[in-house]
């Protein structure tokens, strides 16, 4: 992406040029092709900058989702692990006592 300074005055100017197309459009009732351009570009970036918006919420939800994951997994294992102890001691002291 261009660095902040240059995305700053590219949408100054856009923005001005829009301002002039709106213009165009209020006194004339038409929108030459040279005045329909900004308009489209201004389009572009808005739509653009609303997709990073959605695209950075859904990673922000695969994260919370792969942070659970990870708790539910190391959760898991940690029971099996007691488990797998457990058994291991039951199955000790009843081989002993089976003596």
């Amino acid at each position: 992406m261009l660095e902040k300074d240059a995305m700053d005055i590219l949408m100054r100017f856009l923005d001005k040029k829009v301002r002039e197309s709106e213009e165009e459009i209020t006194s004339k009732g038409i929108l030459s092709d040279d005045k329909a351009v900004p308009l489209i570009l201004k389009t572009q970036f808005n739509h653009i900058a609303h997709l990073e918006e959605i695209m950075d919420r859904r990673f922000a939800e695969v994260d919370a989702r792969f942070a659970r994951l990870e708790r539910n997994l190391f959760g898991g294992f940690a029971a099996l692990g007691f488990l797998v102890t457990f058994f291991g001691s039951l199955t000790a002291v009843l081989l002993r006592f089976s003596r």
